[in-house]
C-alpha cells in the first residue's frame, strides 16, 4: 500500500524530474471529439469533453479521452472481469497505489468534476486530498494524483466550445449572416 500522510506537502517521487524544476506539458491541441459510443442514446449524446492526461514518470506518456458519461478512472484486475473506463495499468497503476476503481470523473454542461472512490491511497487535485464521495471541479492545467500516480489535465474540448461554434457567424447559412449584419 502506497501512502501519503494528510496535510503535508507532497514529496517528489523517485521518478520525478529533478526536484523542484516544473513539468510542463506541451500546449493543447484544437482536436474535434470521436461520435458517442453506441450505448449513448440519440437523447444523451450531447457535445463531449475531451480530455489529455500527460502521465509522468520515467515513461512519460499522454492519454487522450473523449468524456460522454461518468467515466471510471483505475486498473483492471486480471482476477475478475473488472475493466476501468480509463485502464491505468500500462502507466504502473499497480506500483502507484492505484485502486480498480480508484475515481469517477463526471462531465455536466459547464464542468467537469473528479469524484474519489473511497480509495485506498485517495485522490489529489493540486495537492488537496479529495474527501470520499464528493464532486471536486476540475480545470484545465490541474495536477491530478491517483495514489502516487501523478497526471497532469488539459482540457481541450468543452461541450460549450460546441455551443460558442453554432453561435459564430460562418456557421449560419448567408441568409441569415445577413440578417444579422455579418459578413458573407
Amino acid at each position: 500500500m502506497v501512502t501519503k500522510p494528510l496535510n503535508q506537502p507532497r514529496q517528489p517521487l523517485e521518478e520525478d524530474p529533478e526536484v523542484g524544476q516544473a513539468v510542463v506539458p506541451p500546449p493543447a491541441q484544437d482536436t474535434q471529439p470521436s461520435p458517442p459510443p453506441e450505448a449513448i442514446t440519440a437523447e444523451r449524446s450531447g457535445p463531449a469533453w475531451r480530455i489529455l492526461l500527460h502521465v509522468s514518470g520515467p515513461q512519460a506518456s499522454t492519454v487522450g479521452l473523449d468524456i460522454w458519461r461518468v467515466t471510471v478512472m483505475g486498473r483492471a484486475d486480471p482476477m475478475s472481469a473488472f475493466q476501468p473506463d480509463l485502464d491505468l495499468a500500462p502507466y504502473g497503476a499497480m506500483r502507484h497505489g492505484v485502486s480498480r476503481r480508484h475515481a469517477l470523473v463526471r462531465p455536466a454542461e459547464s464542468s467537469l468534476y473528479l469524484i474519489d472512490q473511497n480509495s485506498t491511497n485517495g485522490t489529489w487535485v493540486n495537492g488537496q486530498r479529495l474527501a470520499p464521495g464528493r464532486d471536486f471541479p476540475l480545470t484545465d492545467g490541474d495536477t491530478i494524483e491517483l495514489g502516487a500516480l501523478r497526471m497532469n489535465m488539459r482540457i481541450v474540448h468543452t461541450p460549450e466550445d460546441e455551443k460558442n461554434r453554432e453561435r459564430r457567424p460562418e456557421s449560419l447559412p448567408n441568409n441569415k449572416r445577413k440578417r444579422f449584419g455579418w459578413p458573407r
